[in-house]
């Protein structure tokens, strides 16, 4: 295997954005995200490491805060990203399986993602 998914940790953080800045440009989430991601949802903050260490995609779920979170438990999968070279290899899918199955316990997933992103070809394989 070229990777492996694991919890990020916090040195990870940098390397994350700089994923993100790389791929979305002038779109991407802004830096501070992914350390409130790190500190207020740990294990919604996977990350795909090459056999060197080397981050190269991460999946970034929450739960949802609402008036109904008591009756209703939603969650989001709120941005997903695989450095171009390893996309086409199996990393994305397995970043999304691992995080929909540690929302298992969850009675819905919602995602955002921009209708052209041709990642919504992987979440329509996974059921969302």
């Amino acid at each position: 295997m070229l990777y492996k998914i694991r919890q990020a940790e916090k040195s990870d953080l940098t390397a994350m954005y700089q994923l993100e800045r790389e791929l979305f440009g002038d779109h991407c989430y802004p830096d501070f995200l992914f350390r409130q991601a790190y500190d207020c949802w740990p294990s919604g903050l996977l990350v795909a490491v090459s056999e060197c260490g080397h981050v190269v995609g991460y999946v970034l779920s929450s739960p949802s805060f609402n008036r109904q979170t008591e009756t209703q438990r939603d969650a989001w999968i709120l941005g997903i990203a695989v450095e171009n070279k390893m996309q086409g290899k199996g990393v994305g899918k397995a970043l999304l399986s691992e995080a929909l199955a540690q929302l298992a316990d969850y009675n819905r997933i919602l995602i955002t993602v921009h209708p052209k992103n041709t990642t919504i070809k992987l979440y329509q394989i996974l059921g969302l």
